[in-house]
């Protein structure tokens, strides 16, 4: 069965998220989809890319059916989007969420349906290795529930959580996680440049580094192991790991993300 899908923004998360979804939909049936933003420049670029509609008003489609909204604006926004949708909801809408810290009972609410699909994704979905918490509501329509899965649980690691508050806890985690490794990176390119070494040989190294660490990681789930069998007593890392320690690294990590999850929490208070 075919399905209109209404995609409200048009930024790093929908771009990293959306077009693998859009190509395999397209290729088993013939759903349609449609992009707006209140500018229009970055949903006619998507659009672009992506070989999707681009509208320029909402009003184009007054009178039309939309099976999903895909919400990928900013959480602070939905009151008022919701007023500008208001007349495409219907109680058979599925609206699919990829706002942090806006649950399922606040987007009913505002979109006027209780057919919820909440997705926590994060950035490496642009190179088809994201990381993606999702919870469904119980008045997803399973036909509804297949034909999104099917397309969407084609690429990464896509886990559906049975309780919606976990959501909020893998926040900080995998949907933030990828910022955590860049900011690693940038520190440790930085501080080669300053050593001398050229700044593009130093990303090369910095990158395959993460990029090979990553790919040992997801063969063996002992992340201390890995460690351990890369530190000799008193060597190089051995000093490394030892002044990180020092510095109570995982302490830092800790707090940080605490302060992550209480931010969150925050925007589900501030909707």
């Amino acid at each position: 069965m075919a399905y209109r899908h209404l995609i409200l923004g048009a930024g790093n998360m929908v771009r990293a998220l959306l077009p693998n979804f859009i190509s395999v939909a397209k290729e088993s049936d013939e759903s349609e989809f449609f992009v707006f933003t209140p500018s229009g420049t970055k949903a006619k670029k998507f659009a672009e890319d992506f070989d999707v509609n681009w509208i320029e008003s909402l009003e184009d489609l007054r009178n039309q059916h939309i099976d999903f909204i895909w919400c990928g604006f900013k959480p602070q926004q939905l009151i008022e989007v919701a007023k500008e949708v208001e007349f495409l909801s219907h109680p058979y809408l599925t609206i699919v969420s990829l706002l942090a810290g806006v649950d399922s009972a606040s987007l009913a609410s505002a979109l006027g349906s209780e057919e919820v699909i909440r997705i926590m994704p994060n950035t490496p979905a642009q190179v088809g290795l994201g990381v993606n918490a999702l919870y469904k509501s119980k008045r997803v329509h399973q036909d509804k529930w297949k034909y999104f899965w099917d397309a969407f649980n084609t690429k990464g690691i896509n886990t559906v959580f049975e309780k919606e508050d976990d959501i909020d806890i893998i926040t900080p985690f995998s949907g933030s996680g990828p910022a955590y490794f860049f900011e690693i990176a940038r520190i440790l390119i930085s501080d080669l440049e300053r050593r001398g070494i050229d700044k593009k040989l130093a990303h090369q190294m910095i990158a395959g580094t993460i990029e090979g660490a990553g790919r040992m990681l997801v063969q063996n789930d002992d992340a201390q192991e890995l460690r351990e069998n890369v530190t000799s007593k008193k060597g190089v890392t051995f000093e490394a790991l030892e002044s990180l320690k020092e510095s109570n690294l995982e302490k830092i990590f800790n707090i940080a993300m605490e302060r992550a999850y209480q931010r969150t929490l925050e925007l589900k208070g501030n909707k």
